[in-house]
């Protein structure tokens, strides 16, 4: 289980998340939503171990988060930004295979490991090319990939289809559909649609508390009237 326990979160003097627990379980598919400025990335970088907390604590399988070191952390965690600008010229198979570096595996495995996410997120045509000569929409999808390279137990998405055209959105969202059978998958979203149909439980970052639960229950119109401020 991935648990966030009363964490408080302040950037530049201003609270952005204020004792806010919740928790991630394998078999759950978890859309974030909220307005832009909610916390939302502030929430995915703590339950990554990329920020700490300053109140409260983030637990992974009973240990804590800021405790671990970074290659313990990822095998547990893989995390997508939600924005990231390449500044060298790996391959796209180098940089795919860069998600195994957690792992003490042979380069037999590696280079299985790699081939087959290579497909399995259908950019295997791309795997020679210079991640610096891709479209913003084809860097998303090596983004994604290098992601599940990693394998972990616990995938968290800032905004996953950022840049991908509808086709691959479909794609992969059915993806991550599946991908959540085994592991936790947590991806912040502004498509209530996509939510809505895909994932099981929501989490809704609201101005004055945070409702969490399955998607079913959590999505009404009372809800959804709160988070955006207007009448639906």
């Amino acid at each position: 289980m991935l648990k966030a326990e009363h964490i408080s979160v302040t950037l530049e003097d201003r609270l952005v998340l204020q004792d806010l627990s919740c928790a991630f379980r394998a078999g759950e598919f978890w859309g974030i939503i909220g307005q832009n400025g909610a916390g939302k990335s502030t929430l995915l970088q703590c339950l990554a171990g990329l920020l700490a907390p300053d109140d409260g604590r983030v637990l992974v399988d009973g240990d804590n988060m800021h405790q671990l070191d970074p290659l313990s952390r990822a095998q547990k965690v893989a995390y997508l930004m939600q924005e990231q600008e390449p500044s060298l010229a790996f391959t796209v198979y180098q940089a795919v295979e860069m998600g195994r570096y957690p792992w003490p595996d042979n380069p037999d495995n590696r280079q299985q490991m790699t081939e087959q996410t290579l497909s399995a997120c259908r950019i295997a045509d791309l795997q020679n090319r210079s991640i610096l000569q891709l479209s913003g929409g084809e860097r998303r999808k090596v983004e994604i990939a290098t992601c599940l390279a990693q394998n972990s137990d616990y995938l968290l998405l800032d905004e996953p289809f950022n840049h991908l055209d509808v086709v691959y959105q479909r794609f992969l969202v059915k993806k991550l559909q599946n991908l959540s059978r085994d592991k936790a998958v947590v991806m912040v979203c502004h498509d209530i649609d996509v939510v809505a149909r895909y994932c099981s439980h929501v989490l809704m970052l609201l101005d004055d508390c945070y409702l969490s639960g399955d998607s079913a229950t959590m999505l009404n119109k009372a809800n959804l009237e709160e988070l955006f401020d207007e009448p639906q």
